[in-house]
């Protein structure tokens, strides 16, 4: 091998290996999920006599846009795999990190003794 091939390869390598090192090996920031940006507080539910759940919580807005609706996914007794998805509209939009009251929203059929719970699935 001659040199010049030498010096070549040995660049090469020291330039591959600053490469590598300078690689980040931090996964990239995880993208907050929905449910830490928008969350439901101070959820509370009553049964109404043909077994609907009426529903008034605090929408949370932890995002950098206004909210106009959401979609809702409500569940009773941890049986999410019966799940109502509810779709809720606000009376006024809800501001960047700011929070609104919602009361009167109908969650669907809802058992006698239920555990009631709501999650938010989508924003408009």
């Amino acid at each position: 091998m001659s040199p010049l091939t030498g010096i070549i390869c040995f660049a090469g390598l020291c330039t591959l290996t600053g490469a590598a090192v300078a690689q980040d090996t931090q996964p990239p920031a995880a993208r907050s999920s929905l449910g830490e940006l928008v969350k439901i507080d101070s959820f509370q539910t009553t049964r109404r006599a043909d077994n609907y759940g009426i529903a008034s919580f605090v929408l949370s807005n932890g995002t950098d846009k206004t909210i106009d609706a959401v979609e809702l996914t409500c569940w009773m007794d941890d049986d999410r795999e019966h799940a109502t998805k509810v779709l809720v509209w606000a009376n006024q939009p809800v501001p960047s990190h700011a929070s609104s009251q919602f009361r009167n929203v109908n969650i669907g059929v809802v058992g006698q003794n239920s555990r009631n719970e709501c999650e938010v699935t989508r924003v408009d």
